[in-house]
This record gives C-alpha cells, sequence and structure tokens, in this order.
C-alpha cells in the first residue's frame, strides 16, 4: 500500500516559510513586549533609586531593612510608623523585574506589603489588592505569602473557603521552610482535620518547628513573654482596658518603687526583663531595679541578679558576682537561688564541679516546687550524672517541671514518649508534647498583636492574625476568631467583616468553634450546642445540640447542665425525663452558685410538666403540646394544611 501524498499548504505557502512567518510575528510581538517592559523596568528602576537616596541607604536590601524598621518599630524601641514603610516596599516589590533587587527581597517586600493591605496597618485595607501581592510572591515560591493564601482559603477570608488549595499552599509553604505551614499542617494530620490522621506525618511537621523553639530557649534567656488572651462574653477583650491603662500601672509601680517599695522593684524589673505591660525588654532597666531589690536583701533578687551576671545580660558576664549572688539568695532558702547555685556547681562555673552538690542543691529547690530545679534532677538522671541512669525518674521530674510549663522539659518528654524512655512508646503523646513546645516560638507573638489591635478599637486586622495561628492549630486562636465572628453576627448580622456576612458568618464561627472544642475547649462545646439548637448557620438539630451540651457538662459547665435540663423536660432531641431533667438541673446549681434562682424557676415548669405527664399519660411537655395546637390553629384559619 502507498500512502497519499500531501495536499497543497493553504495560501500557496510552504511549511518552512509558515514557521518563518510565524517567527517573525512572534518576534515582533516580543520586541514590542520587551520595549514596554524596558520602559516599565526603567520607571520602576528610577523609583528604587529615589527611594533609597531619600532613606539614604545604598541598595534594595538596605531599604528592605530600613522598611522593616519603620514598620515594626526597631524592635519595638522606636515607633511604629507603618504608613511610611508602605510605599518603601512597594517600590522594592515593584523592582523585581529589574537587576536592582533580588527575587527574595521582592518577595518578601510583596508579602510585607500584603499583610498591610490586609490588616489595614498603615494603607487603606484592601483584601483584593492584599490577595495580589500574595499571588505575585507566591508565584515566585515564597513560602511567607503561599502560607499566607493558603490561610485565607482555608479560612474563607477576604477569599473563597476551598479546603484542597488552601492544603497546596500549605504544602508548598511547609517544603519552603514556612514554619506557619509547618504548624497548620502537623495540626492536620495530628487530629485529621482536612488531612488523613497520620502521626508519622504531624510528627515530621512539629519536629522541626520544636526544634528551633528549643534551640532558641538553650541560647536566649529573658526574652519577650507571650501573653495568651483568650476571648469571652464576660472579658470580650481579654480582660484588658485601653492602651493608656498599661502606662498608669507603669507609672504607678515607678512612683512605689522611687519610694522604696520591694515588690514594686521587682515588678518592673521583671517587666522589663521580659517584656509586658506595653514594655519591650530591657536588661539595663531591670539590672536596676533589681539591683535596689537587692540593697534591700530581698533573696527574688539576689537569684535574678546571679542569673544576669552568670549570662551577660545587661552587664559584664561575670561568674564570681553570679555565685556570690546565688549564694546569698540560697542562704535565704529562696528556691531559684538554689537552683541557680546548683546549675554553676553542674557545670563547674566559677568553682569546681560537682555534680553531689549540684543534685543536694536540686533537690531541696525541687522540693519547694522550683520548675528549673525539677528539670535540672531530670536532666541529671537520663544523664547519670552524679546518679545512676534512671529514665523513670527522668521521667518523673520532667513531668513535674512541665506541669509549669517548663518548655524543655516538655521537648524532652514529648522525645521520651517517643523513644519509649522510662514509659511505653507513643506517637500521639510525644506529638502532643512537640505540639506544645512549637506554639511557645516568637511566631505566637501574633496572638498579643491580636489582642493589642482590639484593644484599639479594631476588628477585621485581629481576625486576621488570630486566624493566621488558628490555622495552625492553637486552640486559643481558634477560639477567639469564633468568638469574634460570633459577636459580629450576633450584632450586626448584615455589615461585612473578613468579606463574611449574614450566614456565611455564622457557618465560619461555627467552624472555629469545632475546631477549638476538638483541642478541648469547653465554652467551644457549649456554643456548638446553641448554634445547633437554634440553627445559627447550620439547620437547627436538637439531638447534635444535646451532644455538645452534655459533654460540657460533663466538665462542670452550669449553662450547659441547665441547658441540657431543660431539653430532658421539653423532649427536645432527648426523650422527655423529668427525673434526669430534675439531676441536671441539681448539676447546676452544684456547678454555680449564679444558677440558684434560674434553676428555682425551672423546677416550677419542671413541676408543672410532671403534673401534665401524670393526669394526662402523656409523655411529652404541655408548653409544646399548647405550641403545636396554636401552630394548628393558626394554619387552619389560612386554610394551610396542618
Amino acid at each position: 500500500a502507498t500512502s497519499k501524498p500531501p495536499g497543497p499548504t493553504p495560501l500557496g505557502t510552504t511549511p518552512r516559510r509558515l514557521l518563518m512567518r510565524s517567527l517573525s510575528l512572534l518576534l515582533l510581538a516580543v520586541g514590542s513586549v520587551a520595549q514596554s517592559d524596558e520602559a516599565a523596568a526603567a520607571s520602576t528602576a528610577t523609583a528604587l533609586q529615589r527611594a533609597c537616596a531619600d532613606a539614604g541607604v545604598a541598595n534594595a536590601s538596605a531599604l528592605l531593612a530600613h522598611a522593616r524598621k519603620l514598620h515594626n518599630g526597631d524592635d519595638g524601641r522606636s515607633t511604629k510608623q507603618p504608613a511610611e514603610a508602605a510605599p518603601l516596599y512597594a517600590a522594592i516589590a515593584a523592582a523585581n523585574s529589574t537587576s536592582l533587587v533580588s527575587l527574595d527581597d521582592a518577595c518578601a517586600a510583596a508579602t510585607a506589603l500584603g499583610h498591610m493591605y490586609l490588616q489595614g496597618d498603615g494603607v487603606q485595607r484592601d483584601g483584593e489588592r492584599a490577595y495580589d501581592l500574595f499571588q505575585r510572591a507566591a508565584a515566585f515560591g515564597a513560602p511567607e505569602a503561599q502560607y499566607a493564601l493558603g490561610v485565607l482559603h482555608a479560612a474563607g477570608f477576604n477569599a473563597p473557603k476551598d479546603t484542597p488549595l488552601a492544603m497546596t499552599f500549605f504544602h508548598f509553604a511547609a517544603e519552603g521552610g514556612s514554619v506557619g505551614a509547618q504548624l497548620a499542617l502537623g495540626y492536620r494530620h495530628l487530629l485529621g482535620v482536612d488531612a488523613p490522621k497520620d502521626c508519622g506525618k504531624a510528627l515530621l511537621y512539629y519536629s522541626p518547628v520544636a526544634e528551633r523553639v528549643v534551640s532558641s530557649a538553650q541560647r536566649l534567656r529573658g526574652g519577650k513573654l507571650l501573653e495568651k488572651v483568650r476571648l469571652s462574653l464576660d472579658t470580650p477583650l481579654g480582660g484588658g482596658g485601653k492602651r493608656g491603662a498599661d502606662d498608669d500601672v507603669i507609672q504607678y509601680y515607678e512612683h512605689s518603687a522611687r519610694k522604696g517599695s520591694v515588690d514594686a522593684q521587682l515588678t518592673l524589673a521583671h517587666l522589663n526583663l521580659h517584656g509586658a505591660r506595653g514594655l519591650v525588654p530591657d536588661h539595663a532597666r531591670a539590672f536596676e531595679f533589681y539591683s535596689r531589690a537587692a540593697a534591700a536583701g530581698e533573696a527574688a533578687a539576689y537569684s535574678h541578679l546571679g542569673h544576669m551576671y552568670a549570662q551577660g545580660m545587661g552587664v559584664e558576664q561575670d561568674n564570681a558576682t553570679a555565685l556570690e549572688f546565688f549564694r546569698k539568695g540560697a542562704a535565704k532558702g529562696h528556691a531559684p537561688s538554689q537552683n541557680g547555685l546548683g546549675y554553676m556547681y553542674m557545670q563547674g562555673y566559677g568553682v569546681a564541679q560537682s555534680h553531689s552538690k549540684a543534685l543536694q542543691l536540686f533537690q531541696k529547690a525541687a522540693e519547694r516546687g522550683n520548675a528549673e530545679a525539677q528539670f535540672n534532677l531530670g536532666a541529671m538522671h537520663i544523664a547519670g550524672l552524679g546518679v545512676r541512669k534512671a529514665h523513670d525518674k527522668a521521667l518523673h521530674h520532667f513531668t513535674l517541671s512541665a506541669h509549669q510549663g517548663h518548655t524543655l522539659a516538655l521537648y524532652n518528654l514529648g522525645q521520651m514518649h517517643l523513644n519509649g524512655l522510662g514509659t511505653a512508646a507513643s506517637c500521639p503523646v510525644a506529638v502532643q508534647f512537640l505540639k506544645a513546645v512549637a506554639e511557645r516560638g516568637p511566631w505566637g507573638s501574633m496572638l498579643m498583636e491580636a489582642h493589642d489591635g482590639l484593644l484599639g478599637g479594631r476588628e477585621e486586622a485581629p481576625l486576621q492574625l488570630y486566624a493566621s495561628l488558628a490555622e495552625g492549630g492553637y486552640e486559643v486562636a481558634q477560639s477567639n476568631v469564633a468568638f469574634l465572628l460570633d459577636e459580629h453576627y450576633m450584632a450586626s448580622p448584615d455589615s461585612q467583616v473578613v468579606g463574611l456576612s449574614g450566614e456565611a458568618l455564622a457557618q465560619r464561627a461555627f467552624s472555629f468553634y469545632k475546631a477549638a472544642a476538638a483541642q478541648g475547649n469547653v465554652a467551644a462545646e457549649l456554643r456548638l450546642g446553641d448554634y445547633l439548637y437554634y440553627g445559627h448557620g447550620v439547620p437547627v438539630d436538637f439531638e447534635g445540640a444535646a451532644h455538645h451540651y452534655r459533654v460540657a457538662a460533663e466538665s462542670r459547665d452550669a449553662q450547659a447542665s441547665f441547658d441540657l435540663a431543660y431539653m430532658y423536660t421539653h423532649g427536645l432531641g432527648l426523650p422527655s425525663d423529668v427525673h434526669l431533667a430534675e439531676r441536671h438541673y441539681d448539676q447546676a446549681m452544684d456547678a454555680s452558685a449564679d444558677a440558684y434562682l434560674p434553676v428555682q424557676l425551672a423546677l416550677l415548669e419542671l413541676r408543672l410538666v410532671a403534673w401534665w405527664q401524670a393526669h394526662t399519660g402523656r409523655s411529652d411537655s404541655p408548653v409544646l403540646a399548647a405550641r403545636r395546637l396554636l401552630a394548628a390553629t393558626w394554619a387552619r384559619g389560612w386554610g394551610i394544611a396542618a
């Protein structure tokens, strides 16, 4: 068989001529675009050079550093100037096509500017502009921009809720080293949220983050405290007042300290050492106040001065002076001083190394409940320093220390449970410890930033900040997002916030309450019951509501016990049962004295229901029966089939 010869090429041209013509047209188009791009690049380059000159810096990297100082207030020591930082970020981000800016710097600037537009920080809030900036940076592989997009799509804030797309962004961001994305995926695999429940994968994501926290904790002391403020109906601003309240408190302490109050001197020293109440860490000022308290013979001041000299915090490092202060405090039976002195003996700092003396001092301090001493005893038992190696004793001491929130103890417990040292190996238990450690990193400062925003009267920015941590598995952030959305929905459901309004607000609040409840939040269980009972954002489901009320009631929540009793009284989602209703009303009174009057009134209703059932032989509630009768009468009056 012979093949048919090809027919003539259309328009009488050959394939080669067609190819050449297409290439010529393509080159002309590319040339035109190139000329346009060159003009745009020249314009952005000029703008960038002008910005560098105005800021007095040599290049784009230095300009980025300058913009960050303006934006963040130079580590909090100067006034934040976000409005001045925004145009600098914009100039750097726009010049990404020039040789003047590295791709990393351009992406970092675009991501920072995106967050500013998202939160209305120094610029007019613009969710679409923020999304566009994140998208541009994410296209070049910027992990933090990818994580930001993942949060927006996971939460459904200012973007369509799209779980598969969010997971894709989280995956690539985690691969690029984004801590937020690693936390998000670790949390999802640990609890099976939007991903298969897989302890091994959760461990894979939590481990590097926890290691970063531990590494930082071993190197740095006296860092800024992370205050986890929980919002509730009783404390809608987390118990905080206006911004000026902190200034008033500080002024009061300073006045008292000048008058010689040792308690005020210690308080100011602590606040300056760690950074709280609006203060940033200031070791020199902390040293000043500790010295005043030490002059009055305060043992706690001796301990802190010992640590500051031992670590060179605010003063020149001096082991001899550190030992002097630790000995003064230990002589007064002060546990932290005993621990500090023990550590000097354990390491041989300024004294001959002696594990036996260290052990004795740690034991004395640990008996007084000192978490550091408990941790050090655990470390000695696991390493066999001055004692026989004993993993079970190490586990015991680490557990005591971890109960007081000691970060390194939590990490060591995670490793021991993971490897079966002193206890049966358990991946889920190990990962829970590592999760607790991972959530203690500096990224958790967004909780404080969000709370500051609330105190400043803002709503969008705190929600965005809380959402970023909520998607990373922070239970308190999940609870706070849910509460803020809930409050907005109840107060003004038709007004928009984070791109949501109406029932969409309620649906997202329900989702975040559900996430918080899955991590043991009892108040969230109660609100889930309310949402299902009243049908806020979800279909009415009395059985589902009863389930959540029961879970909360088992944790002695008075309101949940009351609600459960009411449902037993009227047979809502549960069989009508007078005896169980009375039992739960009693539990409500036992849980809270405030429940007494409401329960007494409810018991009158319960007596009526019991009488009705006894005299009619019916098992339902007279209240519900009356409602059904009225509904049927109304329906007949309007000619509607009941």
